[in-house]
């Protein structure tokens, strides 16, 4: 069955982004693997928000892959969340070998990170708990 996983950007007044994952649909609950064919959404509150997948200067952290796992999002692209494109999974990931994303908005035609609230590390990683 198709696992449809949907990232939620969750950006407070003062700029503070904070990223929830949802399972709508196929799978179990929490989605601990997204495989090849499973659908991806983003959403947010906020209409200026973009994601990129993370481009590492250097090997990435542990438990972390390289990349992105759609083809038509490479690292560094970025994406328009509120143009509500379904992703498909290219790449396969899981909780020990994910993928990670940073969530932003344009600011004089360039990607500015959105903070992070106390505590919690910026953008998301894929698949992420559900929360």
């Amino acid at each position: 069955m198709t696992v449809h996983l949907n990232f939620h950007i969750n950006v407070d007044r003062n700029g503070k982004a904070h990223v929830t994952s949802q399972t709508i649909s196929g799978g179990t609950v929490p989605t601990t693997q997204l495989r090849l064919g499973d659908n991806v959404t983003f959403t947010s509150n906020d209409q200026s928000s973009e994601i990129r997948f993370k481009v590492f200067g250097g090997p990435p952290p542990a438990n972390t892959q390289s990349g992105s796992p759609f083809e038509d999002l490479p690292p560094g692209k970025r994406h328009k969340v509120s143009k509500g494109t379904v992703f498909i999974v290219k790449n396969p990931c899981s909780f020990d070998n994910h993928f990670i994303f940073d969530c932003g908005h344009d600011v004089s035609g360039d990607f500015s990170e959105w903070g992070a609230g106390t505590g919690l590390p910026p953008g998301g990683s894929m698949p992420g708990p559900n929360d």
